[in-house]
């Protein structure tokens, strides 16, 4: 028994000089900018990616290292991503019934949570290599954008007969709309990156990558949109109206990480 405890003694001493010697290495924090291009993938046919844009991040990453070349990565990031799309949405002008292709640019900004599995290898001259995958957990707390409306058809009564015909109602764009409401508040995303660190002095370094933030869960909230075939409206066999079904789409991202690690 007493030689039991002597021998576990010796390793807690042991490991509490490794340690002393290492924990400057233990855990690496720091900053970083994160410029991203950006764009919402639709899941079905009844409205269209109108392009990608260009958007923004910054935050704090924390490496943990829990062995000399594998680190958990998490941090607190601000993402800002989006897209723009467009689709067909029935509404009124007035008491008048009309269908209008809406153009929104996104701007969806979230605080986002990274928990990855980053891979390191051994400082080659002054550069590290690194990989890392893993998920960002985020909230959407807020959605801004530019909102175009054309419209396009007008309900109207002839001789008693509800029909459609083109409008004339001029398109209207307002900027800077708020569209946090038609965003989902949680994103859910599998991160996949790699890069390189440049040794500067002891554990500081500056760090540069790219990181595919590919998103999982759908983007928009209880948006309704009009049914199309071959980009016109699908309208009901009774009654005329057209018929309708809820966005879906995915928010993806394709960051450059620029930043300085401690």
């Amino acid at each position: 028994m007493k030689k039991t405890v002597l021998a576990f003694a010796l390793v807690l001493l042991a490991s509490g000089q490794v340690l002393s010697q290492d924990d400057f290495n233990k855990f690496r924090m720091g900053f970083q900018l994160a410029p991203n291009v950006s764009w919402l993938q639709p899941e079905d046919k009844h409205f269209e990616n109108e392009g990608a844009v260009l958007r923004y991040g910054f935050g704090f990453m924390a490496d943990i290292m829990f062995a000399k070349n594998y680190a958990f990565g998490t941090g607190v990031n601000i993402l800002v991503a989006g897209g723009q799309l467009s689709y067909l949405q029935s509404d009124k002008v007035d008491t008048t019934n009309v269908i209008l292709r809406r153009t929104r640019n996104y701007a969806s900004r979230y605080v986002e949570i990274p928990l990855s599995f980053k891979l390191r290898t051994n400082e080659i001259g002054y550069m590290t290599y690194w990989m890392q995958f893993g998920f960002g957990l985020g909230v959407n707390f807020r959605s801004r954008g530019d909102d175009t409306r054309d419209y396009l058809l007008e309900q109207v009564d002839q001789a008693g007969v509800s029909v459609w015909k083109d409008s004339d109602i001029a398109s209207i764009t307002e900027e800077n709309t708020n569209f946090t409401d038609d965003i989902n508040l949680f994103r859910l995303s599998l991160i996949i990156g790699a890069g390189l660190e440049y040794n500067l002095s002891g554990s500081t370094s500056l760090m540069a990558g790219f990181t595919f933030n590919n998103g999982f869960t759908n983007a928009m909230n209880n948006t309704t949109a009009v049914k199309t075939e071959n980009g016109s409206p699908i309208f009901q066999s009774v009654g005329g109206n057209p018929e309708t079904v809820k966005l879906k789409a995915i928010s993806n991202a394709i960051q450059l990480n620029l930043g300085i690690l401690f």
